[in-house]
């Protein structure tokens, strides 16, 4: 096994352990910034960068700004329904938009630099 693949996993749960730690604690504010902190975003740049070269970190960035949509949808489905039909059904609706949203990007974009 690579020792990169171990790397992204730490780096990856040590965000999610913050984000759980500090949301469980009623701290939403500071669980949104560790959650949104581009510790992630820029170890992927940097790993993308080195395999591939700045083409590739230019078409991943361009990428994610796209996908923005789908997941303001996701994340807007649990404000405007979390309170009205529950937590656990907007998460499905929302993951359901996400996923369609998502879809309809994937088979209609191409995104290059």
């Amino acid at each position: 096994m690579d020792i990169k693949y171990v790397i992204y996993f730490l780096i990856g749960g040590s965000v999610v352990s913050l984000v759980t730690y500090f949301a469980s604690h009623s701290k939403g504010l500071i669980a949104a910034f560790f959650a949104n902190l581009p510790v992630i975003t820029l170890t992927t740049f940097i790993i993308i960068y080195f395999e591939s070269g700045e083409k590739n970190v230019l078409i991943y960035a361009k990428s994610l700004l796209v996908m923005l949509f789908p997941w303001l949808a996701y994340i807007f489905s649990v404000i405007f329904l979390g309170s009205k039909i529950g937590i656990i059904p907007s998460l499905l609706i929302g993951l359901t938009f996400y996923l369609i949203l998502s879809y309809i990007i994937i088979k209609n974009f191409s995104i290059t630099t």
